[in-house]
């Protein structure tokens, strides 16, 4: 089983049909089973917990995760368990509590990007590190604007950064979705469509052909 698991970009978000998503296209490349996780709005946090729960199913032959901005942030409280989006979430005050709207102007007043961007590549670090101790092949890639923080923030965590292994990081640490759909329509939100989602899974099934030596994919 393949499980693909990111945001809005890996869910489909403005496709006609989500079965146009890459992760649908990846395993008909493959000839795979695929679970698509892919969540709008979902932070990298839920990221790696759905990774672990993949991989703890036991079916898991391998996990392709589409990280997202680092500055989305998961919070549980009355409302529930939801990811907020520092700096960016003033468009849904209207419809939170007292308590929500709150955090979110905390949140945006005292965003620490660079906080952030150091908690993700431990993030990183540590599922690449959970992937490996159970056997499972985890492949990976910027979906959502994260070459921006590289080009800010990598140099400074340059002793984090090392203990990465790029090999299943597809595009490490400066090319993402973003570039491989440049110049490739969008829709009104500024998700690629079918062509970007084509690109995309292109994009991971030439990197497993060309760089794999893990037979079971």
């Amino acid at each position: 089983m393949i499980y693909c698991i990111g945001d809005s970009f890996t869910f489909g978000e403005e496709l006609p049909d989500t079965n146009s998503a890459w992760p649908i296209l990846l395993g008909n490349l493959l000839d795979r089973p695929v679970v698509n996780l892919g969540k709008p709005a979902t932070g990298n946090y839920r990221m790696v917990k759905r990774t672990m729960d993949s991989v703890l199913s036991g079916d898991a032959e391998l996990v392709v995760i589409g990280w997202t901005d680092p500055a989305r942030q998961e919070f549980a409280d009355d409302i529930g368990i939801t990811d907020l989006w520092a700096g960016r979430e003033h468009r849904r005050m209207q419809s939170c509590n007292d308590h929500r709207i709150n955090l979110i102007k905390y949140m945006t007043a005292y965003d620490v990007p660079g906080y952030y961007y150091t908690k993700w590549l431990r993030q990183i670090i540590l599922v690449q590190s959970f992937c490996k101790a159970n056997q499972v092949r985890c492949i990976m890639f910027n979906a959502c604007s994260s070459e921006d923080w590289h080009k800010l923030y990598l140099d400074k965590n340059a002793q984090l950064a090392k203990h990465i292994d790029s090999t299943d990081f597809v595009g490490w640490p400066y090319s993402g979705s973003g570039i491989w759909t440049h110049g490739m329509p969008k829709g009104p939100n500024g998700h690629f469509l079918e062509e970007g989602h084509v690109a995309v899974a292109n994009k991971i099934f030439n990197h497993i052909q060309n760089e794999s030596t893990d037979t079971r994919v």
